[in-house]
C-alpha cells in the first residue's frame, strides 16, 4: 500500500531538482542528507553543499525510465534509472543515471535521507571539491 506522505515528499524531491527550489528542498532534505557516489570516482557531497549547488543544477530533460519504490515501517528505498540532460557548475552530466534514495518517516514526516548515485555514462560529478570519499 502506497503512502500519501511518502508519495508527495517523492514528488517534492522531483520537484525541487527540477525546480532548483532551495526552499522546498529544506521541506524535503533529511537534516543528515547526502548525495553519495561511488562511480567515476568515490564521493560523499553533504546536505550543505548539496545545497550550495542545486542553483547551478541545470536539468534540460528528465526521463525516469524505471521506478521500484519498497517500504518497510519508517523507512522506505526508492530505486531508479532515469536519463537526463543536465549540466553542474557549466559541465555536462547528461546521460543514464541509476539512483537509490532512502527515506525516513520521523517526528516531521519522510525525509531523504540518502541518494546513492551511479551515473552509466555521465562524467564526474562538478562541484564536488574536496568532499570525502567514504565515512
Amino acid at each position: 500500500m502506497k503512502d500519501p506522505g511518502l508519495t508527495a515528499q517523492i514528488s517534492n524531491f522531483e520537484r525541487c531538482v527540477l525546480g532548483r527550489d532551495v526552499e522546498l528542498a529544506l521541506t524535503v532534505l533529511h537534516g543528515d542528507y547526502a548525495l553519495v557516489l561511488v562511480q567515476p570516482d568515490p564521493v560523499v557531497i553533504t546536505r550543505s553543499r548539496w545545497l550550495e549547488v542545486l542553483p547551478d543544477y541545470v536539468i534540460e530533460t528528465y526521463d525516469v525510465q524505471e521506478q521500484q519504490l519498497d517500504v518497510l515501517g519508517d523507512c522506505a528505498t526508492l530505486l531508479q534509472r532515469l536519463e537526463m540532460a543536465a549540466t553542474v557548475l557549466g559541465q555536462d552530466r547528461s546521460g543514464v543515471v541509476v539512483t537509490s534514495d532512502v527515506w525516513l518517516r520521523g517526528d516531521d514526516g519522510w525525509r531523504i535521507w540518502r541518494r546513492h548515485s551511479t551515473p552509466l555514462s555521465a562524467g564526474r560529478m562538478p562541484g564536488a571539491g574536496d568532499a570525502p570519499t567514504g565515512r
